[in-house]
């Protein structure tokens, strides 16, 4: 089942309302010079450096974490598909985005975490999320990615 990976909802003046529009806040605030690129400049747009950032941060907060599984997910996206012209980064290009980028990658995604945090803070579910058990989880979902990946690469 295809996971809708692009928001469709903008961000209002009071703020992010969703999952996505939380990575996309915190991806914009990236300067784009910080991250290294995996992909030609001239390249789409799916493979652009923060596309690729706003793409992973919010696959892991989704606990999405194989390349392959994301790379699949993007293939039977229509939206996803739609707005970048049929053109999206295989397993090996994600790979390498992380990897070039991984502390970036850690930061946008421990704020989309922090905002699924306080979505079970207002439900009442758990208490306050310290900064320092977001900075953890973020890292924890890296290497999880990271190792889902090596047993794809075994598996080849």
């Amino acid at each position: 089942m295809a996971r809708y990976l692009i928001a469709s909802d903008p961000i209002t003046a009071t703020g992010p309302h969703s999952l996505a529009q939380v990575v996309q806040a915190s991806v914009r605030a990236v300067d784009e010079r910080t991250l290294y690129p995996v992909a030609r400049s001239d390249a789409g747009l799916a493979f652009q450096p923060k596309t690729l950032l706003a793409l992973l941060s919010y696959c892991y907060a989704r606990q999405i974490y194989g390349s392959a599984h994301i790379e699949n997910d993007m293939a039977c996206d229509g939206k996803f598909r739609q707005l970048c012209h049929d053109e999206f980064p295989d397993a090996g290009v994600l790979r390498r985005f992380r990897r070039e980028n991984r502390e970036t990658v850690r930061l946008c995604l421990a704020e989309a975490l922090g905002f699924l945090a306080e979505q079970k803070v207002k439900a009442g579910v758990v208490t306050k999320v310290s900064p320092a058990h977001l900075a953890e989880e973020a890292t924890r979902r890296i290497t999880m990615a990271m190792f889902i990946d090596s047993l794809e690469l075994d598996g080849d």
